[in-house]
């Protein structure tokens, strides 16, 4: 079938509307996440440099500084599609103490739909975590020694706590490639977080804040007694175990649909 001349311009502009409706209706299909992280103990904004925490062991304990990695962070639908977070090599560093490091704005593009979960590890896998990854500071100063492995530290917590006797002890709680006495065997101690989510299709929720409940790290499975473990741990395998353990139940979620970014694909 012939078309008219005259009817091809208005066929060319119905083609072109077609094409513009569905652009549109694929920016609404698509949102750029948000993640905020934030750190409390026992639901409250953590407050460093004051001893006015105390564990369920019962040491009295203060929090000065806070540094880790996270990564792999990846959406759940509720269909079963796992859609990983790729910008920034897929991994992110917080430090509590620098605001620029609490937001992080990947540049994925994730479809607005349902989801069931999230999920990320804490630290980084052995396959990135190499001596050289990072070049500049603040990320590059996380580096692992050599002969303990490489790479970079998951996380740095720093503080003190109160010795029996009344006496005041630093702490470095800090977590990263594991090396047992007498051993050559390297362990490596990241960890997978998996917290759930109720996010529907019609919420066009963006922003997801991921909060680290510190006293949870000293609780469960494993209680925590500074007293019998001691202040140092890169070198004890055993309670690194046991930190990651702990570490698995450390982490909340919640989630809020403002500031919705969409994204033309």
């Amino acid at each position: 079938m012939k078309i008219n001349s005259k009817a091809k311009p208005l066929l060319l502009l119905a083609v072109i509307a077609l094409f513009a409706l569905s652009c549109a209706k694929e920016r609404l299909k698509k949102v750029a996440p948000q993640f905020i992280f934030k750190h409390e103990v026992n639901g409250f904004e953590l407050q460093t440099g004051v001893m006015n925490y105390t564990n369920l062991a019962g040491n009295l304990y203060q929090v000065d500084e806070l540094q880790y990695f996270i990564s792999e962070v990846t959406l759940n639908t509720a269909d079963g599609q796992e859609l990983l977070i790729s910008s920034d090599n897929g991994i992110h560093y917080i430090d509590a103490a620098t605001p620029s490091t609490l937001t992080w704005n990947p540049q994925d593009y994730l479809p607005v739909t349902d989801y069931a979960s999230i999920s990320f590890v804490f630290g980084i896998n052995e396959t990135k975590n190499k001596t050289g990854l990072f070049v500049n500071p603040p990320e590059r100063d996380m580096f692992w020694p050599d002969l303990m492995g490489g790479g970079y530290h998951y996380m740095k917590m720093n503080g003190k706590w109160k010795a029996t006797g009344d006496t005041t002890k630093a702490f470095n709680f800090h977590l990263g490639i594991g090396l047992k006495a007498g051993e050559t065997t390297m362990y490596q101690n990241y960890f997978k977080v998996t917290l759930p989510l109720n996010i529907h299709a019609g919420t066009l929720s963006n922003t997801y804040t991921i909060t680290m409940n510190i006293e949870k790290w000293f609780e469960s499975p494993n209680l925590w007694n500074w007293n019998v473990i001691g202040g140092q741990i890169m070198q004890n395998q055993v309670a690194m175990r046991k930190a990651t353990e702990n570490g698995a139940n450390a982490f909340s979620v919640s989630h809020k649909g403002e500031d919705i970014i969409y994204h033309d694909l």
